[in-house]
């Protein structure tokens, strides 16, 4: 698989990610905030809490959208936790 993603060993916040990996960055938070619920040993990303703001750490971001295997989520669809 290719890696068109930078891997540079830097921390990123919700609105960096979305603008790296191409993800809506409403995704973004909401995959935070599931990480960050997750004790820290169980967190697939890397991630702390600055200034109320979610940081990812960008090289464990990257493996995970790699594995992941969803496409972006388009603007103005619903996020899958909300549908019933």
């Amino acid at each position: 698989m290719t890696n068109d993603y930078p891997t540079d060993a830097i921390w990123v916040n919700t609105t960096e990610a979305a603008e790296i990996t191409g993800y809506n960055q409403d995704y973004m938070q909401q995959l935070a905030r599931r990480m960050w619920r997750l004790p820290e040993a169980e967190r697939v990303i890397k991630m702390r809490n600055r200034s109320r703001r979610y940081e990812l750490w960008l090289p464990d971001l990257v493996v995970y959208i790699q594995n992941h295997g969803y496409g972006p989520r388009k603007p103005g669809t619903k996020s899958l936790d909300n549908l019933t």
